[in-house]
């Protein structure tokens, strides 16, 4: 899917639009076609765009013959816990400045974040970029106590180019990257981002064709994604919103939990609550039960580490990492925020099993 590009005069109206497009720089992941025409290569998508259209994503436009792309602001950013971001094997309780751009190549009804992320779409009001270079964002963020930098909000691969230069910035800093996405990816981005991020947590929305074409995506380039980032050696966490009417089948979770199994058991798999939001605030909350059954299904076929969350007042027993061999506790939390470490250098104080994750320094 294209659409026009807009226009790119410097003498800005003011929309959001416009003022996006001030702020962007050269891409770099796109192959260079006949004519003017380009591929762009951050998303599954793979849009072809002749000169003046932009992506499925919004943010990404043909100039000229050049892939123009997202650079030099950030929509929202935020110093909380780690945990915030459903990385539980990541520092737990550290402080992470978490940061997110306009546009998103999906359109996922319920997004939590469609202020930004939906913008374009929408026509959101009152949103603006605020300019800062990945030098000033890093700085916030050592100033913060930070130890940990998260790409999230929207989906980071459509900015790939500039998350590649915030995380050099950071891990220049000694600081862990990470990156949140949906997952629909492709071994181009995941390569070019590998040598400055250490994490990526991958949603995983369903696992039927139907569920994804819903949500403006496929499923097989999601599951390639999670075998591909586990491959090149990001520490890779996954999470499915379990969303009422939608993917809370437990035959279909089964089948997802047997596709995380398959690529490595020790995959950390986070099953979230849905609330009523955005598009879909008339569905209910989804219920403890489907998520308890869930989890407890998914370590029986062989997950070592499965969470429940956005419940955590009802099943706050779910949200803590446990021994896979002994199932001592051994880092406890309380709605997404670590109260107590009892690892011994990654491991097991009691039995010596070592547990993965980032514990200490960043890969």
């Amino acid at each position: 899917m294209t659409v026009p590009a807009p226009g790119p005069s410097a003498a800005c109206d003011g929309t959001l639009a416009e003022e996006l497009v001030r702020r962007t720089t050269h891409g770099v992941l796109y192959e260079q076609l006949r004519g003017q025409h380009v591929r762009c290569t951050a998303c599954a998508h793979r849009c072809v765009l002749e000169d003046g259209r932009t992506g499925a994503c919004g943010v990404r436009f043909n100039r000229g013959g050049e892939l123009r792309v997202p650079s030099g602001y950030v929509a929202r950013r935020f110093i909380r816990p780690v945990e915030t971001n459903t990385l539980y094997h990541v520092r737990p309780g550290a402080p992470a400045l978490t940061f997110g751009m306009f546009g998103c190549d999906l359109r996922c009804p319920y997004c939590h974040n469609w202020r930004v992320s939906q913008a374009l779409r929408e026509g959101t009001t009152g949103e603006a970029p605020l300019d800062l270079s990945a030098a000033e964002l890093v700085d916030e963020a050592v100033r913060g106590g930070c130890r940990v930098v998260c790409s999230a909000y929207n989906e980071p691969m459509i900015s790939a180019e500039w998350a590649y230069d915030v995380f050099s910035e950071a891990r220049r800093r000694g600081l862990t990257t990470a990156l949140i996405s949906d997952g629909n990816g492709t071994p181009e981005a995941l390569r070019y981002l590998r040598p400055v991020t250490d994490v990526f947590r991958i949603d995983l929305k369903g696992f039927s064709a139907a569920q994804y074409r819903a949500l403006g995506g496929r499923l097989e380039p999601v599951l390639e994604t999670l075998g591909e980032a586990h491959r090149l050696g990001y520490w890779v966490e996954a999470v499915t919103l379990v969303v009422p009417d939608l993917n809370d089948d437990l035959d279909g979770l089964r089948w997802l939990a047997g596709e995380i199994l398959a690529v490595d058991a020790d995959i950390p798999w986070h099953l979230n609550a849905f609330y009523p939001r955005y598009r879909w605030n008339d569905r209910p909350r989804t219920a403890s039960a489907i998520l308890v059954s869930a989890a407890g299904m998914a370590l029986a076929r062989g997950l070592r580490h499965v969470y429940v969350g956005n419940l955590a007042s009802e099943v706050r027993e779910l949200s803590h990492t446990r021994c896979a061999s002994c199932h001592a506790v051994l880092v406890r939390r309380a709605n997404y925020a670590t109260v107590d470490v009892a690892l011994d250098r990654a491991a097991c104080p009691r039995c010596g099993t070592r547990v993965p994750g980032i514990w200490d320094a960043p890969v």
